[in-house]
């Protein structure tokens, strides 16, 4: 079979013969022969000088090295439309309604939203996810259908049942999809993490549960061109992060240790995710891994080497700062600066209330869990006050505090702020949030549990096929 030479993304994907006869050229993958060339057995091949995609202004490089140095950009700027249509071809099988949930979902940037640390990051992540798809398309169309029938949902409230199932079916052929890619270079390797984000996003939102095996797989399969890519590539380091930390939170939820230990010093200022405190999450990693080798485990000697494990990443925790803001600070609007200051706050000392509770269960050392759930909320309520918006993506940092909640009252407005801080566009994972608090809470009240993370009652909506 014919090869192509690998292109950089934003690049013209016609080859050199279908650009000439001015054709549509359309390729299954990446680094695959375009159909028209595969089909009369030509060679294809792109050898002339290729360019970004679009007219190019007049301070077009001053402009791209503006936006490479600026890791947020105001989603006020105008976006233009996606032409859809001019994606698709004989090849692929795709009807009318799926062609208008697609350009529902790609011709608002806002539709990108619902998952990221700040507005601000919206047309970045557009751009991020778009610029696979004129090559990719084939193997991309499920999984952004599955995640527009589910933002569709979300936005709505209504369930409809052959919607819903739909969705499940994209998202179903979008892993056997996702299960059949050959991943041999870098390119290859993004569009596995694309695949795999955009499938996390759809199962999560509509599911809840299977995310981190998706994670799982994609960090495995892309690792080796990862690990040699993320230094420098922006994308990467939010794609590979985004992953990374879905399945983390799992992992320490679930005992498990993680599949990979994301790189401290490659940890970039501002993330799409975590915000600012990025360069938290390798700590994260090193609490499952204590966690996981503390279950079930008497020999006394280990344990007191875990512990001493456990101070140190306490003590790393402890000292935790953000990185320097830098320029940043004239690049961010007030009230995002507010709510990502915040989430950086919560992310560390619901570390520090980790490390507590491994050490410590229920009924010993209370009142330091206490102070550290306390300012969690505090913390959660002065960013309010102040943006008059909720922090985003802080659904771990909420949970481990209210479950250190033992006030009646309090606990019924946990309860309802559950809207606020748990992941807005899950509404499954909001339900099974509310269920895990009050069932964590009852055991613990009845002396049933003492460690949250071993009890038998986890955050994810299989507990909703659970009698109370």
């Amino acid at each position: 079979m014919a090869t192509i030479t690998p292109k950089t993304r934003n690049t013209r994907t016609a080859c050199d013969r279908c650009y000439e006869l001015k054709e549509r050229c359309a390729r299954s993958a990446i680094s695959l022969a375009c159909t028209r060339c595969n089909r009369l057995q030509l060679s294809c091949s792109i050898t002339r000088p290729i360019r970004p995609v679009g007219r190019r202004p007049n301070n077009w490089n001053a402009s791209v090295g503006a936006a490479a140095s600026n890791p947020i950009i105001s989603s006020t700027n105008k976006q233009r439309q996606v032409d859809v249509g001019f994606w698709f071809h004989d090849g692929i099988n795709i009807d009318f309604r799926e062609r208008e949930q697609l350009r529902f979902l790609l011709n608002e940037p806002q539709n990108f939203g619902y998952h990221l640390v700040s507005r601000s990051f919206e047309l970045t992540e557009h751009r991020s996810l778009v610029a696979f798809l004129p090559a990719a398309m084939p193997l991309l169309k499920d999984a952004f259908l599955s995640y527009a029938s589910g933002l569709q949902f979300v936005q709505t409230g209504v369930a409809v049942d052959v919607d819903v199932n739909a969705s499940h079916r994209y998202a179903s052929s979008a892993i056997e999809v996702l299960r059949s890619l050959n991943v041999t270079n870098i390119q290859e390797a993004i569009l596995c993490l694309t695949l795999g984000k955009v499938l996390v996003l759809s199962v999560y939102s509509l599911i809840g549960v299977g995310a981190a095996e998706i994670c799982q797989y994609c960090l495995n399969t892309a690792m080796v061109y990862t690990n040699a890519t993320i230094s420098w590539d922006q994308d990467v380091v939010s794609q590979h992060s985004f992953l990374m930390f879905m399945e983390t939170i799992d992992c320490l939820v679930h005992c498990r240790k993680p599949t990979q230990r994301f790189p401290p010093q490659q940890a970039a200022i501002m993330d799409r995710y975590l915000g600012l405190c990025l360069s938290l999450l390798p700590y994260y990693y090193d609490l499952c891994v204590i966690n996981h080798s503390m279950v079930n485990n008497t020999d006394t000697s280990y344990l007191v080497y875990l512990y001493k494990k456990l101070d140190e990443v306490r003590v790393a925790v402890d000292a935790w700062r953000p990185p320097p803001l830098g320029d940043l600070m004239h690049h961010v609007e007030t009230v995002d600066m507010i709510n990502l200051l915040a989430q950086a706050k919560v992310y560390r000392l619901a570390a520090l209330l980790v490390i507590h509770r491994l050490r410590y269960p229920f009924g010993q050392q209370d009142g330091q869990a206490n102070v550290w759930a306390n300012e969690i909320m505090k913390e959660f309520e002065l960013a309010d006050w102040a943006t008059k918006q909720a922090t985003r993506c802080v659904t771990m940092p909420y949970i481990v505090a209210a479950v250190e909640i033992q006030d009646f009252s309090l606990r019924v407005r946990a309860l309802e702020n559950v809207t606020k801080y748990v992941d807005k566009f899950t509404p499954t994972v909001q339900r099974s949030a509310r269920q895990f608090l009050s069932r964590i809470w009852l055991e613990r009240d009845n002396n049933i549990t003492y460690c949250w993370f071993q009890s038998v009652t986890k955050p994810c909506p299989v507990l909703q096929s659970l009698e109370c």
